[in-house]
């Protein structure tokens, strides 16, 4: 039950505290290394952050917060900010535990590589991506190009969700959204204790959306006694 109060309490402090004034260079390693990871040769690190040359897009991020719990361990808020070409800016606060605050940030950054870097990589920076599909999705009456993120399960010892079964409900929940041209981004969070929601939060480019979160708090999600936490990051071209 402690794990699952801790998780609840990350969710609802998210982006609550203030901002950290310096970017951990911790943090800019990270991103470049993943980039590496991926083949890329040509990365550009610049006062705007992390980067591929020829392209605006630039990725920077920052220790947002950091607690140390009663018990010893540490809870670490990391702000993950992209730069998109067009001058918009997604805005990603990701939770971490762990036994020290190093372990925390790594856990933060487990967190952000599982559920949103492969989306954002594939849609604004390498289109070529083999690691992520984009699917073509009606919304609004219209056809859009979307990259949905894994539905990151994070819960108490034994929950095992079948989540790949909720992926058509979301669609579908996309579909009634009114939505311009151009890219946008949505963050779902769903949580679950002894099968009833413990908290639902969406967000449409960095903003709570609550007609969507209103409707992923009513789709058929898996009913667990023990608590459990979901994450999918989308974005939209």
């Amino acid at each position: 039950m402690r794990f699952a109060m801790l998780l609840l309490s990350l969710v609802v402090a998210a982006g609550c505290g203030p901002a950290a004034s310096k970017t951990d260079a911790r943090l800019e390693k990270f991103f470049v290394e993943w980039l590496q990871g991926h083949g890329e040769t040509k990365i550009v690190t610049d006062a705007k952050g992390v980067g591929l040359e020829g392209n605006p897009a630039r990725l920077r991020a920052s220790i947002y917060g950091s607690e140390r719990q009663q018990d010893g361990g540490y809870v670490v808020e990391t702000e993950f900010r992209m730069t998109l070409p067009g001058g918009a800016e997604i805005v990603e606060f990701v939770a971490g535990i762990g036994d020290s605050e190093d372990a925390a940030i790594d856990d933060s950054m487990v967190n952000f590589t599982l559920t949103t870097f492969h989306v954002v990589y594939k849609a604004f920076l390498n289109p070529n991506d083999p690691h992520q599909t984009i699917k073509e999705v009606a919304i609004g009456g219209k056809p859009r190009q979307v990259a949905f993120g894994d539905l990151f399960l994070r819960g108490e010892q034994g929950i095992n969700a079948d989540l790949n079964a909720m992926q058509p409900s979301i669609e579908d929940a996309l579909g009634g959204l009114a939505l311009s041209d151009g890219p946008h981004w949505i963050k779902i969070v769903y949580g679950q204790h002894n099968k009833a929601p413990t908290i639902v939060a969406v967000t449409l480019d960095n903003n709570d959306q609550l007609e969507l979160t209103e409707k992923i708090k009513q789709l058929d999600w898996p009913k667990h006694d023990g608590f459990y936490m979901v994450k999918q990051f989308i974005v939209i071209k």
